[in-house]
């Protein structure tokens, strides 16, 4: 892969992959988990003992391009895909809020002068460990848990376990060799099974969808349950997982100890796992300082906050108490704007993509936590002004242009 190649990342499936590939193992393949999954450990300040206790929890998941070979070994690179899940035992319930990489946010922490960027710009900045402090600032929650996966990821996991089915509703086949010709593969119109080339052009395809980077995201949030799926499917066989193995050791890094010793935790997760439900934040679109961004705003920033909390078992917050790093399309535009939704509304997933659930009862198609196009009016100072009128305020922020476009 180029190292300048601007490139949308996939997160896989890996956290559910590594719970069940865990649960399966008996006797002797133990020996074989613990040392593929200890290459994958590694943490970052003090860790989270919520999976010890079986209680609800939070992961942050993010595909990072590595690029070379060299890059891999450090983890140096961008995240552009970052996914926010909950995992509830008592209500046996998994969420998975896709988090929009050009939401504006403040990447500065609170003793220091603030710093406008891209939410994909935390990682390039500082990492594992900034973006998990920026992103838990954007949702007002402490973060439990972080996995993180390289794109090769995704090829050998979609192999390893047999590859998966998909459908391409539209009326051309999804293929990314125009804008990138190292990858060939491509999925033609109508119902197929796929590999892993495959599986990684279907889940990155942007430009063609009407969608654009939303339709997407739909794509990545179903490859992963349709993984998912088939790992649920697959027995116990040890050469299969083992299989599944390597390709985690090989391309995730994570805070959760995924040892056996953890075996009797992890268990007690098995039943949420195989019940998600998808959600996305998005913004609206806004011109600051000539680059392109997305403007949360407070009722749907407050709404996913408060989804992710109750998930967790944690207080909810209200317009007066909301606390985020986001830069809030009312803080730019001021409170005039008109015809915005609450910030959520129920999204089938459009022609594009083929209905899924989570290959087990309770899977359902996806919730767009998002923003109308109508908006306050007109400002100074270097913000581009909303598409309708209202009050506008005066603008002049530094804006740093950070994290990647991406495909």
């Amino acid at each position: 892969m180029k190292l300048g190649r601007k490139i949308l990342l996939m997160l896989l499936t890996i956290f559910v992959t590594t719970f069940v590939a865990v649960l399966v193992y008996t006797g002797n393949a133990l020996n074989f988990s613990n040392n593929q999954l200890g290459k994958t450990f590694k943490q970052f300040g003090k860790n989270s003992s919520a999976i010890e206790q079986t209680k609800p929890f939070s992961i942050l998941l993010m595909g990072v391009d590595t690029g070379d070979n060299q890059r891999k070994e450090t983890w140096e690179g961008n995240s552009d895909t970052m996914i926010l899940v909950t995992v509830n035992p008592k209500t046996n319930q998994t969420t998975m809020t896709s988090l929009e990489r050009d939401v504006l946010v403040n990447l500065a922490d609170d003793s220091s002068e603030e710093e406008q960027a891209k939410l994909n710009a935390a990682y390039a900045n500082g990492g594992t460990k900034k973006a998990l402090s920026v992103i838990s600032g954007l949702l007002d929650i402490d973060i439990d848990y972080y996995m993180q996966v390289n794109m090769q990821g995704l090829v050998d996991l979609v192999d390893a376990v047999g590859g998966i089915k998909v459908t391409n509703n539209f009326d051309f086949p999804i293929s990314i060799e125009e804008n990138e010709p190292e990858y060939t593969a491509k999925v033609e119109p109508g119902t197929h099974h796929i590999n892993g080339q495959q599986a990684l052009v279907y889940a990155r395809m942007r430009y063609d969808d009407p969608e654009g980077d939303y339709g997407r995201q739909k794509r990545q949030r179903e490859v992963i349950q349709k993984v998912v799926a088939k790992l649920l499917d697959m027995g116990s066989s040890v050469g299969n997982y083992q299989k599944i193995l390597r390709a985690v050791s090989k391309n995730m890094q994570t805070d959760i100890d995924l040892s056996t010793d953890n075996l009797g935790n992890l268990l007690g997760y098995k039943d949420a796992i195989g019940h998600v439900k998808t959600y996305q934040l998005k913004g609206t679109d806004a011109s600051i300082n000539g680059g392109s961004y997305q403007l949360a705003d407070v009722k749907g920033i407050l709404k996913i906050q408060n989804r992710i909390k109750k998930q967790l078992g944690r207080k909810e917050g209200t317009k007066e108490t909301l606390k985020t790093n986001a830069i809030l399309y009312e803080t730019i535009y001021g409170e005039g704007y008109s015809d915005l939704s609450d910030g959520s509304g129920t999204s089938d997933y459009s022609s594009g993509y083929s209905s899924y659930d989570s290959g087990a009862a309770g899977g359902n198609n996806g919730t767009v936590d998002g923003y109308s196009d109508s908006g306050a009016g007109g400002n100074t100072g270097g913000y581009a002004p909303a598409p309708s009128g209202g009050s506008g305020t005066t603008g002049g922020n530094d804006v740093y242009n950070g994290g990647t476009a991406g495909y």
